[in-house]
């Protein structure tokens, strides 16, 4: 234990900053930040695989710094890049989850209810909850709680700890990232909004065809019914498209390196 310290000691600014990238992911990402997991739990998690980056990383190069101010811009800069990673993460689950689910409540009946969502401290769409935790579930299913420390370990070995600049790009990375996520949600909510648009035109058929048919008695009861139906026939297509979310959203992760230059 003794030369565990020891070894930390001296490195004492490399581990901080270290420590600094790591927590910047694990702790407001979606699948480590989770409000509840235990603050310890995170702290511990955060620590255990800081120690193990500080192995595989070893530091070979001094940090310069000449004052303590520039040793907290540095801090910022290294947080800022874990928080990059947690952008992107978060920003795929939030808006795939509740624009689709915002816009299936609406078609279907169901847009004056909400449920709370505890990450976000929010209410939110029913349907977003329910795809919200499918996207969770797939995500762990696909060992991407994996890729995402794996990602960690890419920005180590390709941007050295303490070496990091800041491009002014980083908004417009940012704005293009949450585009894509916002066009995927969109994506989601196509089949079964194509569905209840046929049902719409049915009942205007029918409403000419018998206009002793009520529409708000007979039509919103069967438009949550078959948007119910579609949904259920439909999740192994959600679940399928899930792999593309994902595949998108390390690609947006991607994007997010060259915002950072090394050197």
């Amino acid at each position: 234990m003794i030369s565990v310290a020891d070894e930390i000691l001296k490195s004492a600014d490399y581990f901080i900053l270290l420590m600094f990238r790591v927590g910047g992911l694990i702790v407001t990402s979606p699948i480590f930040g989770r409000v509840n997991i235990p603050q310890m739990g995170k702290i511990c998690f955060t620590v255990s695989l800081g120690y193990l980056f500080f192995h595989i990383f070893p530091q070979t190069t001094a940090i310069t710094y000449t004052t303590l101010i520039g040793f907290v811009l540095l801090c910022a800069v290294e947080i800022l890049m874990g928080m990059a990673l947690s952008y992107v993460t978060n920003i795929f689950f939030a808006l795939t989850s509740f624009t689709a689910g915002q816009l299936i409540d609406m078609q279907i009946g169901f847009g004056i209810v909400n449920v709370y969502d505890v990450q976000n401290n929010t209410q939110a769409p029913v349907m977003g909850n329910v795809i919200n935790m499918m996207l969770l579930i797939v995500f762990f299913a696909v060992d991407g709680h994996h890729k995402l420390i794996e990602m960690v370990y890419l920005t180590i070995n390709r941007m050295p700890i303490g070496a990091l600049h800041m491009s002014a790009d980083i908004g417009l990375v940012a704005l293009e990232i949450f585009n894509r996520a916002f066009l995927l949600g969109i994506m989601m909510a196509l089949p079964l909004l194509a569905s209840v648009l046929t049902l719409e035109i049915a009942f205007g058929l029918l409403m000419r065809a018998v206009p002793q048919i009520h529409m708000f008695v007979v039509g919103v009861p069967l438009k949550m019914f078959v948007g119910m139906m579609v949904f259920a026939a439909t999740l192994p297509v959600y679940i399928g498209f899930s792999s593309r979310i994902f595949e998108e959203m390390f690609n947006g992760i991607e994007r997010m390196f060259a915002v950072f230059i090394g050197g």
